[in-house]
C-alpha cells in the first residue's frame, strides 16, 4: 500500500529534497509504510511452528519427569514411605493424558520430591544436577504452552491495529503528497506525470498484470 509511490520517489529524492513540504511528508510516509510492513510480517508468522516446538519439548519433559520419579518411587518402596510413593507413582500413558497445566504441576511435584530425597538418591544416579536440569525443562515447557496463545494475541493485535496504519498512509498520499506534487506539474511535468502513475496503481489496489512503468523524470529541477 502505497510502496509503489515511495519506490517512485525514493528513486528520483535529488528532484524532491529541496522542497520541505515534500521531504517531511515522504519521510512520515516511509515510516508509515515500515509500520504496515512490521504489522503485516507479524500477522504472516506461523502458530504452527510454535505448537510443534511445544510437541518436542513436552516429549522431552516427560521422560526426564519419568526417569527422576521412577528413581524416587524406588526409594520411596525401599523406605515404606507410602506417601512419596503414591505421589511419584507415575506411568508415560498418565503423563501423555495430562493437560499442559496438570503436567508442569506434576514437573514440578517430582522436582520437590527429588529434592526432598537427594541424599538417598545418590545410589539411584540422581543429584541436584538431574533436579536443575528438570526444573530448566519445566520453564522451557512453561514457556512453550503459552507461547501459541502470545502469537495468536499478537497476531489479533496486530490485525486490529492494520486498518489505521494503512489509514495513515492513504491519508499521506491523499491530502499532502498528491496536492504538493501539483508543484511539479509545470517545472517537471515528466516527474509528475511518472508520480500520477504509480498513485494510479496504488489506488486501484496494486492489481496484478500488467501494469504502467512511470515514464523516467526529466533531471532538471523544480524552480
Amino acid at each position: 500500500m502505497g510502496a509503489t509511490v515511495a519506490a517512485y520517489m525514493n528513486k528520483n529524492l535529488t528532484i524532491w529534497t529541496g522542497n520541505k513540504a515534500v521531504t517531511t511528508t515522504m519521510t512520515a510516509l516511509n515510516g508509515a509504510l515500515g509500520t504496515v510492513d512490521t504489522k503485516a510480517q507479524q500477522q504472516e508468522t506461523p502458530i504452527v511452528g510454535e505448537e510443534a516446538k511445544k510437541v518436542l519439548i513436552r516429549h522431552d519433559y516427560e521422560d526426564e519427569i519419568m526417569r527422576i520419579a521412577g528413581q524416587v518411587c524406588s526409594l520411596a518402596v525401599k523406605n515404606n514411605d507410602m506417601a512419596t510413593d503414591s505421589q511419584s507413582e507415575l506411568t508415560l500413558a498418565q503423563l501423555d493424558k495430562m493437560s499442559a497445566d496438570v503436567l508442569e504441576s506434576t514437573g514440578r511435584r517430582i522436582s520437590g520430591l527429588a529434592t526432598a530425597n537427594l541424599a538417598g538418591l545418590a545410589d539411584y544416579g540422581i543429584t541436584q544436577t538431574d533436579v536443575t536440569a528438570l526444573d530448566g525443562l519445566t520453564t522451557q515447557f512453561h514457556d512453550a504452552k503459552t507461547a501459541p496463545r502470545k502469537a495468536i494475541a499478537t497476531r489479533a493485535g496486530q490485525t486490529k491495529t492494520m486498518p489505521p496504519a494503512v489509514k495513515t498512509v492513504t491519508s499521506l498520499l491523499r491530502n499532502h503528497l498528491d496536492k504538493q506534487m501539483l508543484m511539479f506539474k509545470k517545472s517537471n511535468p515528466e516527474f509528475y506525470a511518472g508520480y500520477v502513475s504509480a498513485r494510479v496503481i496504488v489506488d486501484r489496489g496494486g492489481h496484478k498484470g500488467a501494469q504502467p512503468t512511470p515514464p523516467a523524470p526529466q533531471t532538471a529541477t523544480a524552480k
